[in-house]
């Protein structure tokens, strides 16, 4: 009989052990679905925010390309300075909007610093301390607002009904990570010489970089005529032991690296026409900086 009762008592405790296992097993699911609930409140989760890098090429159907040039933010005044480039196709007005995510609901006040031959210094002010992400809107504007006769459109009468459309279109938004935007000390406040110079400096860049490209094109298209004048020669070296039927085939080839070759010069003297004229440009940004230094 003891060993009976001692027999029950270990099958009662078994059964009793197993059903604590299968209630903490049961918790332990119930906890963690109860923080895949929750993680939203406690868990931080960055959204990605965009950022156009400078000297990043943004395109435009309005404009062309835009161009950050330069971008520095100063912590001492909560602005953002920025140089922008902009290819023009035509001499409209340039208007300017940001908002900042913190805040995305506040317009930011936009100053023009200066402005010449397509680049513009801009300042973004009253930023917050944790700004995060900036969006920086670009439009064109005509001065003259457009007007539309709109019983023209939506009807024959004869009454003159007129409805003034303003002409202003986005040329393209240019974004700012904080996290990737370069910090400097001081409030960066400069005088208009100094934005001159600021922005001759990085035309006369430009133009040395775009120099640099034509060399290196100049380059490609005499390695190409090189190559074009020698294989012409092994074609013509190979008539003098051909058939006339080989030779006609061969006359063809000829032809076609010839065209070749006069491609090449032609390119050739496009670039050279091309780099001749940025050399002028860049000697007047000389002298142009030189009259800048002495005001």
């Amino acid at each position: 009989m003891a060993f009976k009762k001692q027999l029950e008592d270990y099958r009662f405790n078994l059964s009793r052990n197993r059903s604590w296992k299968y209630t903490a097993v049961l918790i332990f699911f119930f906890i963690g679905f109860l923080s895949l609930l929750t993680s939203k409140f406690y868990l931080q989760t960055e959204d990605p925010l965009y950022h156009t890098n400078t000297y990043e090429s943004v395109s435009s159907n309005i404009t062309g390309t835009v161009t950050i040039e330069k971008r520095v933010y100063h912590p001492a005044s909560n602005s953002l300075d920025m140089v922008i480039k902009l290819d023009q196709t035509d001499e409209e007005k340039v208007s300017f909007v940001a908002q900042e995510k913190a805040n995305p609901n506040v317009k930011l006040p936009v100053h023009l610093l200066y402005e010449d031959d397509g680049y513009y210094v801009v300042r973004v002010n009253d930023l917050s301390l944790n700004w995060e992400a900036l969006a920086f809107d670009l439009y064109q504007e005509n001065e003259e607002k457009e007007r539309i006769n709109v019983e023209d459109v939506t009807s024959d009468s004869d009454t003159d009904s007129t409805e003034e459309i303003d002409a202003h279109a986005l040329i393209t938004t240019l974004y700012s990570d904080q996290r990737k935007t370069k910090s400097e000390e001081g409030k960066g406040t400069k005088n208009k010489q100094e934005y001159a110079l600021l922005v001759n400096d990085l035309e006369k860049q430009f133009v040395k970089k775009k120099m640099k490209n034509y060399d290196k094109a100049i380059a490609v298209e005499v390695k190409h005529k090189r190559q074009t004048q020698q294989e012409m020669n092994e074609l013509q070296r190979d008539m003098k032991y051909q058939v006339d039927e080989e030779k006609a085939d061969t006359e063809s080839k000829i032809a076609m690296k010839k065209d070749k070759v006069q491609s090449s010069n032609e390119s050739i003297h496009l670039y050279e026409d091309e780099q001749k004229s940025l050399k002028e440009k860049l000697q007047k940004l000389n002298e142009k900086q030189q009259d800048l230094a002495m005001k």
